[in-house]
């Protein structure tokens, strides 16, 4: 990733299971010691910080209640199922 590639250019998928869901981000080659994750709600906040790119950005995650894992580049955040009973959903 270099100084032209921003949260807009990222390789982001979603995957809806029957138990859950699981978004992942996609930030080969920055290595995994390279990244701080949170997630706030139902945003995960990601952080890099390499000698050529310091840099935040948010990627919207379906609900809240997720966590964040890292494998090799690529941001996983799973969560529970879909909360379809909550009012406005």
């Amino acid at each position: 990733m270099d100084t032209a590639h921003d949260a807009a250019e990222l390789h982001v998928s979603r995957t809806d299971h029957d138990d859950g869901w699981t978004v992942a981000v996609d930030l080969h080659p920055v290595n995994d010691e390279a990244v701080t994750a949170e997630v706030v709600d139902d945003t995960a906040i990601i952080a890099l910080d390499t000698p050529m790119v310091r840099t935040e950005f948010d990627v919207a995650l379906p609900d809240s209640g997720g966590t964040a894992s890292l494998h090799n580049g690529v941001l996983v955040v799973e969560g529970p199922a879909l909360n379809t009973s909550a009012p406005g959903r």
